[in-house]
C-alpha cells in the first residue's frame, strides 16, 4: 500500500462567469491546483472528471486528458456521473487509485457554466429530466418538487411547522456573508425566508440552491513527490449508499442512502459524530440538510431544525457545518456542486479558512446525487 495525501486544491470563482467557457475553467482549476501542490503537469497519471451539465465532451474525461496534453501518460481516465455525489466519489477513488499503486499523482476535476452557458429553460428542462420517465416525468414532478415531497413527508412525521426549515438557510449565510468568494454575502433573517416565493411547497425560493457558475480541482498523490511541507489531508474512512434512485420507487421517506454510506464512512473511520471537528453537507435545499444531520447522527430524528436554530452548525457549536456559506448561498454550480466542500475541508486543515474552526482533525463530508439517492461520504483527517 502506498500512502495517499490531498497534495494541491483550487477553486475558481463562483457566480455568473460568461465569457468563461467550461474549457476555460478546466485549464484554471487545473493550473491552480497544481501550483497549489508545486507540482508539474507531468506528475499526472491519472484523471477523474465529473461530467459537466454545459460544454462538456461526449468522452469528458478523454476530451479533457486531450485539451491537457496528458493522454498517453494516463493510466486512469474516466468520468464519474452520479450527480452531487460525484466530486467526492472521484476524490475516494482518486485515494483508492494511489494508495493501491495504479497511480501516483490524479486529478480530480470538477467545472461546469451552468448560469450562463445555456438559458436558463434547459437548465430547468435538464433536471426535470431527470425524473422516471414513467412515474414522475409525467405528473410534473421537478427535482425540486421531489425535494419537496421529503420536506413535506418529513414535517409531518415530526409534527413541524412549514416555517421550522427556515432557519437553515439562515444559519449558512452568516458564514456567507464574511465570505469573498461566496455569492450571496447580504444579511439574511428567517422572516425573509419565510416571505420569499413558494417553489414547491414547503420549500420557498430561500431554501433552495443559487445555480452558478463554477467548480475546481484537487490533486490526489504520494507525498513523496511534492516538497511544498503544506498541510495535507489524507481519507480516514469512506462509504457509498444508496436506497433509491427515483422518489417514486422509495420504500420509505424516512430514511435514505445518507444513513448508509455515513455509518459506513464513519466505522471504516473508526470514529463516532461526537469525534468530527467540522462537517461539509451537500446543502442542495434546506431538507437536504436536515435529513444529513439526523441520518449521520449529529442530531436526533426531528431535531434537526431546532439543532441549527439553536446555533448547531455555528463556530462555537457543537458541528460547524459549511463555513463558506455552502450551495444555499456559496452558490451551486451544478454538476460541480461539492468540489467547492472539499477545498474548504483542505484550507480548514490548513488553518487558511476566513471562517476558521480552532485546529480541526477531523471533517466529515458528504454528497448525494439525485434526491438523497446516490451518496458518498468520506472521514477526512489532517496530516
Amino acid at each position: 500500500m502506498h500512502e495517499a495525501r490531498i497534495l494541491g486544491i483550487h477553486d475558481t470563482e463562483i457566480g455568473k462567469l460568461a465569457p468563461l467557457t467550461t474549457w476555460d475553467l478546466i485549464g484554471q482549476s487545473t493550473a491552480g491546483a497544481l501550483m497549489d501542490a508545486a507540482l508539474d503537469i507531468g506528475v499526472l497519471d491519472g484523471i477523474l472528471c465529473t461530467e459537466p451539465m454545459v460544454g462538456g465532451a461526449a468522452r469528458h474525461a478523454v476530451a479533457v486528458a486531450e485539451y491537457l496534453g496528458l493522454s498517453e501518460r494516463l493510466t486512469v481516465c474516466e468520468t464519474v456521473k452520479n450527480g452531487g455525489a460525484a466530486p467526492l466519489s472521484a476524490l475516494v477513488t482518486a485515494f483508492d487509485l494511489v494508495e493501491s499503486g495504479r497511480c501516483q499523482a490524479v486529478l480530480v476535476l470538477s467545472v461546469d457554466t451552468v448560469r450562463t452557458g445555456q438559458d436558463p429553460s434547459r437548465t430547468l428542462a435538464a433536471f426535470a429530466g431527470m425524473r422516471h420517465a414513467v412515474w414522475e416525468q409525467p405528473f410534473g414532478m421537478t427535482t425540486v418538487s421531489a425535494y419537496a415531497l421529503m420536506a413535506d413527508a418529513y414535517l409531518r412525521t415530526y409534527g413541524l411547522g412549514r416555517d421550522d426549515l427556515a432557519s437553515i438557510p439562515v444559519e449558512l449565510r452568516r458564514y456567507a456573508m464574511t465570505h469573498p468568494g461566496a455569492r450571496h454575502r447580504e444579511p439574511l433573517t428567517v422572516d425573509e425566508v419565510v416571505a420569499s416565493r413558494p417553489i414547491s411547497t414547503p420549500l420557498r425560493l430561500l431554501e433552495c440552491p443559487s445555480v452558478s457558475d463554477g467548480g475546481g480541482a484537487v490533486i490526489v498523490g504520494r507525498p513523496s513527490i511534492a516538497a511544498n511541507g503544506r498541510v495535507r489531508g489524507r481519507l480516514l474512512g469512506s462509504g457509498r449508499g444508496t436506497t433509491h434512485d427515483s422518489v417514486a420507487y422509495a420504500t420509505t421517506l424516512d430514511r435514505t442512502g445518507c444513513s448508509v454510506s455515513s455509518g459506513r464512512a464513519l466505522t471504516a473511520a473508526s470514529v463516532s459524530p461526537a469525534d468530527i471537528d467540522f462537517a461539509m453537507l451537500y446543502d442542495s435545499y434546506s431538507i437536504a440538510v436536515a435529513l444529513q444531520l439526523e441520518e449521520i447522527g449529529f442530531c436526533p430524528p426531528g431535531q434537526a431544525p431546532a439543532f441549527v436554530a439553536e446555533g448547531g452548525l455555528r463556530l462555537d457549536g457543537p458541528t460547524p457545518v459549511n463555513m463558506h456559506g455552502g450551495l444555499l448561498s456559496h452558490g451551486h454550480c451544478g454538476s460541480a456542486a461539492g468540489i467547492q466542500h472539499i477545498t474548504e475541508a483542505v484550507r480548514q486543515f490548513r488553518g487558511e479558512a476566513v471562517n476558521q474552526v480552532p485546529s480541526p482533525e477531523l471533517a466529515l463530508l458528504h454528497g448525494e446525487g439525485g434526491v438523497l439517492s446516490t451518496n458518498c461520504t468520506a472521514v477526512l483527517a489532517v496530516d
